[in-house]
């Protein structure tokens, strides 16, 4: 939650609804803000382009108020985000938003002090590759990084991402579940890939759906040791996910997840598997392997 959102909820319930609609509105332009102090555009037209997008701002974020709503780019370009890379944003999707470094500044604070050269990481939702990058990076060469993304035109952008910023990786394309094989239905709304999803298709606004094939981690990783961090962020399969990693968790000594609702269902799924669950934000945790 922004500062300003959760300013907000502080207002009198009367004043909470209107309110809220004002200051979200507020939160939108005045994320252009942060997006013009932590990326750059690589050309002089990408550079304009992000800042005839900022001005646009104020007619942009209109309406939808009680909603969230990304950062609209009006045209594609490549930007330089100077503590993670070089990526590619498309015009009209929240690719732009996805890649600012604040959004989940601590997620990437906690992989900084957790890695080194040679890990092994997983990256189980990897999007277009922003997390992907950052870890590859602090793994090096002699590292293993593995992304694994279920639509097939996001993997096509994260394998894209990882090219350009001279990542190795090993990516899967697959939907992760408690078995392989399957033929299942995701949704995706065009412009938000970053809420691809199996299980809340409810949630978009404009789901197209598509069929993935399922495969289970313990499959993904049977080759694979030790590994040093699995970062999941799979919107809301990852309880079935995690009911197919029995024998990747035993071998795992940090996992960094989502969780979005308020039940603590995966949190416990965790901490059943020998792991100790601390909150880092508002709704991304750190698991780490207990000394039993």
């Amino acid at each position: 939650m922004s500062p300003v959102t959760a300013l907000a909820w502080k207002l009198p319930p009367p004043f909470r609804r209107a309110g809220r609609g004002a200051l979200n509105y507020l939160d939108r332009i005045t994320t252009w803000i942060v997006i013009l102090r932590e990326v750059k555009g690589v050309t002089p037209a990408d550079r304009r382009w992000l800042r005839r997008s900022a001005l646009a701002a104020p007619a942009t974020a209109w309406g939808r108020f009680y909603s969230w709503r990304n950062p609209v780019l009006l045209h594609d370009v490549d930007i330089d985000v100077p503590t993670l890379g070089r990526f590619f944003a498309h015009a009209h999707s929240d690719e732009l938003y996805l890649l600012l470094p604040r959004r989940e500044a601590a997620v990437y604070a906690a992989a900084r002090a957790l890695l080194h050269p040679g890990d092994t990481v997983v990256d189980a939702g990897a999007n277009i590759g922003a997390f992907s990058v950052f870890a590859g990076r602090l793994i090096g060469p002699s590292g293993r990084l593995v992304p694994i993304e279920m639509i097939p035109r996001t993997a096509a952008r994260l394998r894209a991402n990882l090219a350009r910023n001279g990542v190795e990786a090993d990516v899967v394309e697959a939907a992760l579940a408690s078995s392989s094989g399957r033929t299942v239905t995701a949704a995706i709304d065009p412009a938000i890939s970053g809420q691809a999803t199996l299980v809340l298709a409810h949630t978009l606004d404009r789901p197209r759906m598509l069929s993935v094939v399922t495969r289970t981690l313990d499959e993904v990783l049977a080759d694979v040791a030790e590994i040093a961090l699995l970062k999941i962020d799979i919107e809301g399969a990852e309880i079935d996910a995690l009911a197919g990693a029995a024998a990747t968790l035993a071998r795992t000594r940090a996992i960094i997840f989502e969780q979005l609702d308020d039940t603590g269902a995966i949190a416990a799924e965790i901490a059943r598997a020998g792991f100790a669950v601390k909150r880092l934000d508002r709704h991304n945790y750190l698991a780490q392997r207990t000394g039993g």
